[in-house]
């Protein structure tokens, strides 16, 4: 059974591509995160303590810009961590749904970089809000999950397709336009609380720069790793220039008759010719 496993897993892993991927090493770090949690929690005595928190922080963005500064790498291992089973399982979810639709409308190269560059615009605007709301005031949080960047993916179909229609469970047939504006007046709802207002300010982050990508794209900016921002340039025109307008043949007097008489010379040779007809060959080769 086990055996059996092993290689259906090993089989989409290999021909999932990225997405399959991005949710087969988010289920691993989930699975490490929380044997690294029930390990400190067994060692302190029924609660994880300091020092798992500081492997999650590690891996995790900081309110502390500074902290963040010197440890680039979270800027996309967030990404990556989460520490709950139901944050895990709507995130991957709902990449698994959205990476699908968005990839068949802008390729799957676009894609990606929306995805990773929605996370960095949730995670920027978290550290953002951070500096200004009082009840951060004082202390460091931190943020984890791919939210701010499935919202991207989420707010990039609906710019692109609006009316593409999902069929959700005990729902039904919703087109993802609607879909898109109950999410963004949730965050809107909650990002005023103190009940993870960060995270709300994040998937806000996200899911502006997912509609902005679409919007810059249609704008012939090419926004694809490495490429970003770079706008492409505009294609050389090459004029050719028109054909001359064919010569119209100007008819010469006479010209008849100097056929027949150039066809009499090629049939029984100059001594066949008149006189007069001489001279009138004389006549046409002085013209």
């Amino acid at each position: 059974m086990f055996a059996s496993i092993i290689r259906d897993v090993r089989y989409k892993l290999q021909t999932g591509g990225f997405w399959v991927r991005t949710i087969a090493l988010s289920a691993v770090v989930f699975v490490m995160i929380n044997l690294i949690k029930s390990l400190f929690s067994f060692v302190d005595d029924g609660t994880a303590g300091i020092s798992y928190y500081d492997v999650l922080h590690s891996v995790a963005i900081s309110s502390n810009w500074r902290d963040d500064w010197w440890k680039l790498w979270t800027w996309v291992t967030h990404v990556f961590v989460h520490e709950g089973f139901f944050h895990l399982l709507w995130n991957m979810l709902w990449l698994y749904w959205l990476s699908s639709i968005v990839e068949d409308f802008i390729g799957r190269r676009h894609a990606i970089s929306l995805f990773f560059q929605s996370a960095i615009a949730g995670a920027f605007l978290f550290v953002l809000t951070a500096q200004w709301l009082p009840w951060y005031r004082g202390m460091e949080v931190h943020a984890i999950g791919a939210s701010a960047a499935v919202n991207g993916l989420l707010f990039a179909a609906a710019a692109i397709s609006p009316n593409y229609t999902l069929r959700l469970l005990l729902i039904g047939n919703v087109q993802i336009k609607y879909l898109a504006v109950v999410v963004l007046l949730l965050d809107l709802l909650f990002a005023g609380q103190q009940s993870n207002s960060g995270g709300h300010f994040a998937h806000l982050g996200g899911a502006t720069w997912g509609y902005l990508y679409i919007i810059l794209l249609r704008k012939g900016y090419n926004l694809r790793f490495p490429e970003t921002l770079r706008r492409p340039k505009p294609p050389v025109r090459t004029f050719r220039k028109a054909p001359p307008p064919p010569k119209r043949k100007v008819p010469v007097p006479g010209e008849d008759r100097l056929n027949k008489i150039l066809d009499k010379i090629h049939q029984q040779g100059m001594e066949s010719l008149t006189q007069e007809e001489r001279d009138f060959l004389d006549r046409a080769s002085q013209q």
